[in-house]
């Protein structure tokens, strides 16, 4: 499958969610105009390229959403609030990279596919680590950047520079944030049920009592 395939799948995905009215489930109903000059921006600058001193190469795109990661981590109102989000992206972060070191070392268990195992796994542990689009931004995009280390550890390291911002780290990412949402979706799912079991208990209760 082509790189940058599933980025695009998924994200055509949410686009008809959001205009069928799941906005909310899909970004907290984050306004489109946000959504459309972020992705726009996004899609321009990835064709643009900055060098670290020839051993780190970022795409445009992924500078700004990188970017954007920070300042929404640094706008956080509680600074207890910021060290969990933090916490959390390392987290999910080092499980992204541990998933990709051992696929690359031994790839025997593979559940989906050798590349989307590790986003998989590092978005639903966002999605339960925390409930807003905002934090499972900063979350995957985090983790998407750490889960790169594997590149020192294997051959390639001496000889290529590592690439950040590449189609198949916006499939990554991509990944993560959708499994992120539905695995956030899903609490607030079982989260409403129990509460709707525990009204019903009481009302029973209430209307035996009378």
């Amino acid at each position: 499958m082509n790189e940058g395939f599933i980025a695009l799948w998924l994200l055509s995905m949410a686009a008809i969610l959001f205009f069928t009215g799941w906005g909310n489930a899909v970004s907290d109903d984050m306004p489109l105009r946000t959504i459309v000059a972020f992705i726009g921006t996004v899609a321009v600058l990835h064709f643009f390229t900055v060098s670290v001193q020839d051993q780190v190469v970022i795409g445009g795109g992924a500078l700004l959403a990188i970017g954007t990661a920070v300042v929404l981590l640094l706008t956080m109102h509680s600074p207890g609030s910021m060290l969990y989000i933090l916490f959390s992206a390392l987290l999910t972060g080092f499980m992204w990279t541990w998933m990709r070191y051992i696929y690359t070392m031994d790839p025997v268990f593979i559940v989906i596919h050798p590349r989307w195992d590790g986003p998989v796994l590092a978005g639903l542990f966002a999605g339960l680590l925390a409930d807003r689009f905002r934090s499972h931004f900063i979350i995957a995009v985090f983790g998407a950047v750490m889960s790169l280390s594997t590149h020192y550890l294997g051959p390639a390291a001496p000889s290529a520079a590592l690439r950040i911002g590449t189609l198949a780290w916006w499939d990554g990412l991509t990944i993560a944030l959708t499994a992120a949402r539905v695995m956030a979706n899903v609490k607030v799912g079982i989260r409403l049920m129990a509460l709707r079991l525990a009204d019903g208990g009481r009302s029973g209760e209430e209307g035996g009592g009378t």
